[in-house]
């Protein structure tokens, strides 16, 4: 998190240093990305970056809960759009993300990101990071969702169904990144045909109507 003179700051100079992190972190995966490439891209002294941030994994962290705050907002805008209708809104949403996370102008940002997150165990970029921002994205959820033809009955069970959506769709992310670094990749569209399935299994369930209980 970002010491308290980074928000004192003007907007623009916040707006370069992260731009100059985002530059940075394209550039090299965490491992290999330097404090100094990114004081010098955004034109500060050493000692004020230190004024603004512990150290590299301060800068990245507070990057990788801004763009997952970018991205949860615009699953709210889609969330609108479709009146409420959940499955076809995470479709959406998770449509958007494949293309910008995996040939998107800023993919090879995300390859870096998932390549560090691969071995950190971190939490999903894809909807937040931020305890403010993901307890004010369940709120807007409960209050904007369209229930009624759901099996969710509170906030907890929607909470549950929408993490095992968004763990799925950093599985198929990292399983992309990892078959492009093995020699053997995956393509755009076969990883959306995954995540489809996945989301038609979750919707309707594996097994086949045989009279069985559907309540």
């Amino acid at each position: 998190m970002p010491k308290a003179t980074y928000f004192h700051l003007p907007e623009e100079k916040k707006q370069r240093l992260m731009n100059a992190a985002m530059i940075e972190f394209t550039r090299a995966p965490f491992s290999k990305a330097s404090i100094s490439n990114i004081i010098q891209i955004a034109e500060i002294p050493r000692g004020s970056f230190y004024q603004y941030f512990e150290d590299k994994e301060d800068i990245f962290q507070y990057m990788l809960a801004n763009l997952g705050t970018e991205l949860g907002s615009r699953f709210q805008e889609i969330i609108l759009r479709h009146k409420g209708a959940l499955i076809p809104s995470l479709r959406e949403f998770i449509d958007y993300a494949l293309d910008r996370t995996l040939e998107g102008q800023q993919s090879q940002l995300f390859q870096n990101i998932f390549i560090y997150m691969d071995y950190r165990s971190a939490s999903s970029v894809s909807l937040g990071t931020k305890k403010n921002h993901q307890h004010d994205l369940r709120t807007f959820l409960m209050d904007n969702v369209d229930f009624s033809n759901l099996r969710i009955n509170n906030e907890r069970e929607l909470a549950l169904f929408v993490h095992m959506a968004m763990g799925i769709l950093m599985q198929i992310v990292s399983k992309f990144y990892f078959a492009a670094r093995s020699g053997h990749p995956m393509d755009v569209a076969e990883a959306k045909r995954t995540m489809s399935t996945s989301l038609d299994w979750l919707e309707n369930g594996v097994a086949k109507n045989q009279g069985g209980r559907h309540d």
